[in-house]
């Protein structure tokens, strides 16, 4: 079998062949698994496998310059990361609801605007928000429990149907004719008749 050195090439051509093919159709599968751990883009992975596929080392070397540059679980790792850095980054700065200016979580007052930002405690004298209704510190009341509850306006008699009845924006009453004034206005009248 190996008398000739035309045998010997035949078989050493053969095995390189072979070991072509092997390589080939490995770096096929190889960039169709890569690709698949990169995105979930079904077109990106059929392009990627193609130009490997016709291409063969050259589509390798072209692939690889092209790929995402990082796995899925990497950037679902680098996602976890940043939320656990928002969650332990500090809060941002207070500030000022009127001038929007920052103030420190301290501050009863605004000292650009004067605004009012908190209230301290009647009980401990801390710090308390103005929408609190109770101190946390001491459980005394609040800015917010200070505050009366507007009394329903049952009292009211109903407005008449297709009449808006607004105390804020009724007009002041003209002063009319005095009871006196009628009176003289009709006998007057009367008396000409």
């Amino acid at each position: 079998m190996f008398d000739d050195w035309q045998s010997i090439a035949w078989v050493a051509g053969s095995v390189l062949g072979a070991y072509g093919f092997v390589l080939w159709l490995g770096s096929v599968v190889w960039t169709y698994r890569d690709m698949s751990e990169r995105t979930h883009d079904g077109w990106s992975q059929a392009v990627a496998v193609l130009l490997v596929l016709v291409f063969s080392v050259p589509g390798l070397f072209l692939y690889l310059i092209l790929r995402p540059h990082e796995t899925l679980a990497e950037a679902y790792e680098r996602r976890l990361e940043a939320e656990a850095l928002m969650r332990d980054a500090p809060a941002e700065p207070r500030s000022c609801r009127r001038c929007a200016r920052p103030v420190q979580e301290d501050f009863l007052l605004c000292p650009h605007c004067r605004t009012n930002l908190r209230e301290p405690c009647s009980g401990c004298g801390r710090a308390l928000d103005l929408d609190w209704v109770a101190c946390p510190y001491c459980g005394a009341q609040g800015p917010q429990a200070a505050v009366p509850v507007p009394e329903p306006l049952a009292a009211a008699p109903p407005a008449p149907a297709g009449t808006m009845s607004e105390p804020s924006r009724a007009t002041p009453k003209r002063p009319g004719p005095t009871a006196a004034g009628r009176s003289g206005a009709s006998t007057g009248s009367h008396s000409s008749s």
